[in-house]
């Protein structure tokens, strides 16, 4: 029989690991190798592209209810921006990503975060976080793809107690925002 030839895919060699982890770890670049021509799964870029993005952001700590507010334009094309929603002025499927970060006030506080399309809350795009300790600090993400058509409206509403999107400007380093809200056209 006469053997493949593998010499397109990743070999990952690590001294002392086990036979089964080499395996893990050689099926996994095997597998990568293999998607990484697939033009479908490139990550677009916009070198005479037509695809609208945005990420819009915040510097002001919010409390949790209702719809979160993005004051900051960080990068928008292709797409309208009013200062809680996203329009698309295309058709197409998109990437959402929202992403606050939420510091607990009390201990065991919570927030839920969810994407909202025209109205309607977006099925099975709620995240929820719960501190344990007052002072603690995570991000979570809420992110979907969709078919969206021209005109569509994206949002982010959140709901909790005890927590708040936290906006911090540390002394070193850029702002961190209180949530990054990111559309990407991904056809």
């Amino acid at each position: 029989m006469k053997m493949p030839n593998f010499s397109r895919f990743y070999r990952l060699h690590l001294i002392g690991a086990s036979s089964l982890n080499f395996f893990k770890l050689s099926l996994t670049g095997l597998l990568l190798s293999c998607l990484a021509p697939w033009s479908a799964l490139a990550i677009p870029t916009n070198r005479g592209s037509q695809h609208g993005f945005a990420q819009l952001s915040s510097a002001v700590s919010q409390q949790p209810g209702g719809f979160v507010q993005f004051e900051l334009k960080d990068t928008l094309q292709r797409l309208e921006a009013t200062e809680d929603s996203i329009t698309t002025d295309q058709g197409g499927n998109y990437l959402i990503v929202a992403s606050p970060q939420v510091t607990a006030t009390k201990d065991g506080g919570c927030v839920d975060a969810w994407l909202v399309l025209n109205e309607q809350d977006v099925k099975n795009s709620g995240v929820r976080l719960c501190q344990a300790k007052a002072g603690n600090t995570n991000v979570v993400v809420s992110q979907s793809i969709m078919s969206l058509k021209q005109g569509d409206k994206l949002q982010v509403k959140t709901s909790g107690k005890d927590v708040k999107l936290d906006a911090i400007k540390p002394q070193k380093g850029p702002l961190i925002p209180s949530i990054i809200f990111t559309v990407v056209q991904i056809d």
